[in-house]
């Protein structure tokens, strides 16, 4: 008997970063991810695969991470990156000759990175979004998509500007998978309800997303459990165990806290064990990683050295405490309410593999777990939706998003709320722009569809975000205020196309070189929406 279903939901996104610093920030985020993530998931799911494991992840790709994926400059820059690791692994494997410890987990290091790039040439012929689409084409996942560049939909003050980010993610996401996506990652799972404004109405997220024949979405827990049943059709109540429809119609899942803190949790989260690789700590010479968490016990700042068969055991026991937990869950549910429920837990995709290294085992581990369980299945996020969306009861909910303090205030705040009349006046600035220019020419069109480019990555969630954690602060203020000049620039040059001395074809092309993103672009999904 099974007593429901596990949505696993992953969110692979890396700002757009080509030419635009290696290291710390900048384009070794994609190589790092591509590496350490997409090519070793990619690499589990074929084995799945082969062994007869069907499974059902629902996959999200933002379309600012596609553009990369897609790009030949950072296909080659990977290409380098990958050797140039194994080269420093070679090293190593030398230099630890008389400490066999080491040059055990160089030599593993080694494997790891020859078998990445032998796998990116040979089996997925450097195209690792045509990979992932076979893999839907096969029944194993569903790729979803997210806002264009992952802006913060909820801060935008003009409806262009959300628009804009969710139209041209549904065109982008087409163009690169050949079909029209069901669902979407809301960027940081931040949702707004409908709002009087200065008078007037603003439509909700979720009409957008109806607009652009999107089916469902996520938010976090609480966003499911504040909301107010305005129909209800079971006797369910509120539920991060079930699916929810709004006014508009489109579908909406909460995540389940419970299960899925046992992953992202500080406190009792697995990444945290003490016989996982350390993330923070690499070798002085070569930047390769030896060292394991280690004991609180030990002394600050001493750490044991990584063991791979010992972390590949806890990896297994974590899985199964973790299936046994879901299992628990569903079975409450199924009992309590005589229907199969669903438990949602969505990720950030790069935690598995890059942040927590044995995360894509341990996701591995529970994939067979789950299929060799008869109590538990794993589906697609749409597929559970059609089955029972005439059952889902209809809610109204208030703002949300993920992240510290479950609302806005990590995005806006008063240490960096400067960034938001920056995006707003230029949204509005590009409106103005275009309504003058109802049928430029082809410089002119040119122009136009670089200043959207500009605009698309200036409004990146990614930059405050970085702003508030000081992660990147210096990196993300940079970044921001570079794609500003260029959108000034360019807005100039707008105004007039026919005066050549606003910017040449050398300026322009230098611009595009950096900012290639979306070559198909409508500049129509940025006019002004009237009503």
């Amino acid at each position: 008997m099974t007593f429901g279903y596990f949505g696993l939901v992953l969110h692979g996104h890396i700002p757009w970063c080509k030419k635009s610093g290696t290291w710390p920030a900048g384009e070794e985020w994609l190589m790092e991810a591509m590496n350490e993530t997409y090519i070793p998931f990619l690499n589990i799911l074929r084995e799945l695969k082969k062994n007869g494991v069907k499974t059902a992840i629902t996959i999200n790709i933002t379309p600012i991470l596609a553009e990369q994926l897609a790009d030949e400059y950072m296909k080659q820059r990977f290409t380098d990156y990958m050797e140039n690791l194994i080269t420093r692994a070679k090293n190593d494997i030398q230099r630890f000759e008389n400490h066999q410890e080491r040059k055990t987990i160089a030599e593993y290091h080694l494997r790891n990175f020859e078998q990445v790039l032998d796998t990116f040439y040979h089996n997925y012929y450097r195209d690792l979004l045509g990979s992932f689409k076979w893999l839907q084409d096969e029944g194993m996942i569903e790729l979803i998509t997210c806002g264009a560049t992952h802006g913060f939909l909820p801060l935008f003050e003009s409806d262009s500007g959300v628009f804009s980010q969710i139209q041209l993610a549904v065109d982008t996401h087409k163009e690169h998978f050949q079909r029209d996506p069901k669902g979407i990652w809301l960027p940081e799972c931040a949702y707004r309800p409908k709002e009087y404004k200065n008078g007037k109405i603003r439509e909700s997220i979720d009409y957008w997303l109806n607009n652009s024949g999107i089916n469902y979405f996520f938010v976090d827990s609480h966003g499911i459990l504040t909301a107010e049943i305005l129909e209800e059709k079971n006797e369910i109540g509120l539920s991060t165990n079930y699916g929810y429809n709004l006014e508009t119609g489109v579908s909406v899942f909460g995540r389940n806290k419970k299960v899925s803190r046992q992953v992202w949790d500080a406190k009792i989260g697995y990444p945290g064990n003490e016989y996982y690789r350390e993330f923070h700590r690499k070798d002085h010479e070569s930047g390769l990683h030896y060292w394991r968490i280690t004991s609180k016990e030990l002394a600050k700042g001493e750490k044991e050295l990584y063991n791979i068969e010992e972390a590949k055991v806890i990896a297994k026991s974590h899985a199964d405490h973790f299936v046994s937990l879901v299992i628990e869950e569903l079975k409450q549910f199924s009992e309590q309410f005589n229907t199969n429920g669903i438990t949602i837990s969505p990720y950030d995709f790069e935690l598995y593999g890059h942040w927590w290294m044995e995360g894509i085992v341990w996701l591995k581990f529970v994939l067979e777990l789950i299929h060799n369980h008869e109590d538990i299945d794993m589906i697609t996020i749409s597929d559970y939706a059609s089955k029972n969306k005439d059952e889902f009861s209809i809610i109204r909910m208030r703002e949300s998003s993920w992240g510290e303090g479950g609302h806005f205030q990590v995005w806006k705040n008063p240490d960096h709320g400067w960034i938001w009349p920056y995006i707003n006046g230029s949204i509005k600035e590009f409106e103005n722009v275009l309504e003058q220019n109802s049928n430029p020419n082809e410089w002119g069109k040119r122009i136009l569809q670089q200043t959207a480019r500009e605009l698309l990555l200036m409004e990146g969630s990614d930059w405050p975000f970085l702003l508030y954690t000081k992660q990147a602060k210096e990196y993300a203020n940079q970044r921001f205020h570079h794609h500003h000049q260029r959108f000034n620039k360019l807005i100039w040059a707008t105004k007039d196309s026919d005066d050549i001395n606003r910017i040449s074809i050398r300026e322009l092309e230098e611009i595009e070189s950096i900012d290639s993103c979306f070559k198909v672009i409508n500049i129509n999904h940025f006019r002004k929406i009237k009503g």
